[in-house]
């Protein structure tokens, strides 16, 4: 996912770079750590045009280009030192969201993108920050064993975990829309233990209200 923004000037080009500084930490003996989230957000970036967008829609790109708002939220992705679980929303999951608010279906991630941007900062800030939770990082073992389990995130709101063990045992996110599906991780643990936490990805954007 590039480290560009659409619209956006230097400043965010700067904001991308302290991404990139922060993808990945030195040991004192300089050997490399664990990488951070914002490593995982850049993963992929050779296969991205010049906005940060591709065809692959269960990758990241609309979440990586959104979190590029907001430099607190750049830092925190990171900072080694971070104590962070973030429920990440695939590209696809952007698309059903416009679908559902707008009744179209865009073609792209750009246009996916700019659809979510034109809600306004504030809207797509605390859509974000509904996504994270501070506090010791959950790992997916953890939440298999966490049924029931209320997440504060850092939007304010709650979250639900839900634990379905009918055939295979996953996870569920109940949000606060009680009228739409509910998210479920179908991508647990992406890049691995982080420095910084874990960050599971997920197949539908959670909603911090009822919409």
């Amino acid at each position: 996912m590039k480290r560009t923004l659409i619209g956006l000037a230097v400043a965010t080009a700067a904001v991308a770079s302290t991404i990139a500084a922060g993808g990945g930490t030195v040991a004192a003996d300089g050997g490399q750590q664990r990488p951070t989230l914002a490593a995982v957000l850049l993963a992929d970036a050779k296969y991205d045009d010049a906005a940060g967008f591709d065809r692959n829609w269960y990758d990241f790109d609309i979440v990586t280009q959104a979190v590029l708002l907001f430099p607190d939220l750049v830092e925190a992705a990171s900072d080694p030192g971070a104590q962070l679980t973030a429920f990440l929303p695939n590209d696809a999951a952007f698309r059903r969201l416009v679908g559902d608010l707008t009744g179209t279906s865009p073609r792209t991630e750009a246009d996916v993108f700019g659809a979510v941007a034109s809600l306004g900062t504030d809207t797509v800030r605390t859509v974000l920050t509904y996504h994270l939770v501070a506090g010791p990082p959950i790992g997916y073992r953890a939440a298999l064993r966490a049924d029931g389990a209320t997440l504060t995130t850092l939007q304010g709101a709650t979250i639900t975990v839900d634990v379905d063990r009918f055939v295979v045992p996953f996870v569920r996110l109940v949000d606060n829309d009680p009228d739409a599906k509910d998210p479920i991780v179908v991508w647990p643990q992406v890049g691995g233990t982080l420095s910084n936490g874990f960050a599971h990805g997920i197949d539908r954007v959670l909603r911090p209200i009822d919409l």
